[in-house]
């Protein structure tokens, strides 16, 4: 029987994500075997620091390719936090470096353009997030009212909003907080840090993503 697999890129906080994912599902691993990713029913890509060290991990432990494979062959994969950046198509965070390209769209800096410093870079806390025209699975089980924790410097930008299903307002930006592209979905925060409210889209990720 297939299973749930947590790529270990390199970084991350695999322990919460596992322990997370363990509520809905006891058949998950921790993994960076091509087949046993390839052959997982739902693949997981979390992720922590710098875009290049974590492509430059990937590229070593030879998994860059494999996942490339998971849209090819119609695995469902959820990048979080830095694992939801490296799905862009490039990052300028330390230089230049192209990143899976799933989906359209360019890793920045968050600009620090607020006076009144009461939003300090990086965008640490808990943010409610904006819904936007999508309709899928996903955005269904989305509550306006809930609040979801965020931990980064980097943001997604220049991103066709035919790919997110809700952002987050930060010193007046509104940043892309769960993207999706086929059965490529990422999410800035983190849904195994997030309370109940993360666990439902941890919980709808494993059921199904349509």
């Amino acid at each position: 029987m297939s299973q749930i697999i947590i790529i270990n890129s390199g970084s991350g906080n695999l322990l919460s994500l596992k322990r997370a994912i363990e509520i809905y599902d006891k058949k998950v691993k921790v993994s960076e075997n091509y087949d046993e990713i390839l052959n997982a029913k739902r693949v997981f890509l979390p992720g922590v620091g710098a875009f290049k060290n974590c492509m430059k991990s990937l590229r070593e432990k030879k998994l860059v390719d494999t996942i490339l494979k998971l849209k090819e062959n119609k695995i469902p994969l959820m990048g979080i936090c830095l694992g939801m950046q490296i799905l862009f198509e490039e990052s300028h965070e330390f230089g230049f470096t192209k990143g899976l390209g799933f989906i359209k769209g360019k890793i920045k800096k968050i600009p620090n353009k607020d006076k009144s410093k009461l939003f300090k870079v990086p965008s640490i806390g808990w943010y409610k997030l904006r819904k936007h025209n999508l309709k899928n699975s996903l955005s269904e089980i989305l509550n306006d009212q809930d609040e979801y924790y965020f931990i980064h410097s980097y943001y997604a930008t220049e991103v066709p909003e035919k790919y997110v299903i809700a952002s987050y307002n930060f010193s007046e930006m509104e940043i892309p907080a769960v993207v999706k592209n086929e059965n490529i979905v990422g999410c800035q925060f983190h849904p195994e840090k997030s309370a109940k409210q993360g666990l439902k889209i941890i919980n709808q990720f494993l059921k199904g993503i349509e």
